[in-house]
């Protein structure tokens, strides 16, 4: 297929302007090689963020695109299009290697004959395992988990510091407890996520299938806050102490699993403050026009500043990368960016 073809029936495929035998035509093309496959859904992308409606408190890529056909008045605008599509699925589709995580067993602890393990997981990367019960524990960027190599005794208990998806081994006779800093999930067998990073200060647990309890934990005492039923999101309150059940769409909240970081009209602050604990990164906002601003995107495996890149393509922000330097024990603090509004 003509490139020239090629980007007028993405763009009516797009648009939902496609003739059945044009529609044939271009999922033909979809189905021809994987590459085709994800260059479409990576289309789909931009495609979905400059088509929003006009709203000021929405961020859109209208006016990014706008500004991109005035840029290429004097030349041929077909041929400088199709350069421009090319450049911004190369942004879209950089991936990060799903490096391997690092292991670290050096601080095994035994408690009562069970040896507990410890696994750290790098920025930036994603871990999983199988635990002694046959349980399944999926570990995102950043996160630090705790288990032991095998389960005695009447519970079988993990810590969490982080974000994790679980999927447990049903056994109604020995429940299973997820432990953080602020909140307790027993299960016995199910799948659920439980977000719960010391940075942040909204811990959230929210269920996929089965069901859970959920408490909360003030020093050794629990108190008991909600039992979850599926496609409900629980969110707690750290500083106000109050929690919060709602309906939710499931796979916001898991794609992260499958390398993806999925937005729907969330607020510009909530989409930064993910991609600062997910990548380690402190961002500083110049302005409070950023309150009024919600975004709607997907990322799949993005390097933090392939990301930056297209925030700012597609929204009225800029930003600016601090250097950073060594501390005095020569370790180096979390990155900085500045987020600002052009201007």
């Amino acid at each position: 297929m003509e490139q020239e073809d090629l980007y007028q029936l993405l763009a009516k495929y797009l648009n939902g302007t496609c003739s059945k035998e044009e529609s044939i035509i271009f999922e033909a093309w979809m189905k021809a090689s994987a590459e085709n496959r994800q260059y479409y859904i990576q289309a789909k992308n931009i495609w979905e963020n400059s088509n929003q409606s006009i709203d000021p408190l929405e961020i859109s890529t209208g006016k990014a695109l706008e500004s991109v056909m005035k840029r290429i008045s004097k030349e041929s605008k077909l041929k400088i299009l199709w350069r421009t599509w090319q450049k911004i699925a190369a942004v879209l589709i950089i991936p990060i290697a799903i490096t391997a995580s690092l292991w670290n067993y050096s601080n095994k602890e035994t408690n009562n004959n069970v040896s507990y393990n410890e696994l750290h997981v790098n920025y930036g990367t994603r871990s999983s395992l199988k635990l002694a019960d046959g349980s399944l524990v999926w570990l995102n960027s950043g996160s630090t988990f705790k288990y032991p190599d095998k389960f005695i005794g009447d519970e079988r208990t993990v810590f969490l510091t982080g974000e994790a998806y679980f999927e447990v081994k049903s056994d109604s006779s020995k429940p299973f407890i997820v432990q953080t800093s602020s909140l307790n999930v027993r299960a016995t067998g199910t799948k659920f996520n439980v977000l719960a990073y010391n940075r942040d200060s909204k811990p959230q647990v929210t269920l996929v299938e089965g069901k859970v309890s959920v408490s909360k934990t003030i020093g050794n005492i629990q108190e008991h806050l909600a039992d979850l039923k599926p496609n409900q999101n629980l969110i707690f309150d750290t500083i106000q102490q109050k929690f919060s059940v709602d309906q939710t769409d499931l796979y916001t909240h898991i794609a992260w699993k499958d390398g993806k970081l999925i937005f729907r009209n969330v607020p510009l602050v909530n989409v930064l403050k993910r991609i600062g604990i997910l990548y380690n990164v402190q961002f500083e906002l110049r302005g409070k026009e950023f309150l009024e601003y919600r975004y709607r995107a997907t990322f799949q495996e993005e390097k933090l500043e392939d990301i930056l890149k297209i925030l700012k393509a597609t929204s009225p922000i800029d930003y600016k990368i601090i250097e950073r330097k060594p501390l005095p024990d020569g370790t180096f603090p979390p990155r900085k960016v500045i987020i600002s509004i052009k201007k």
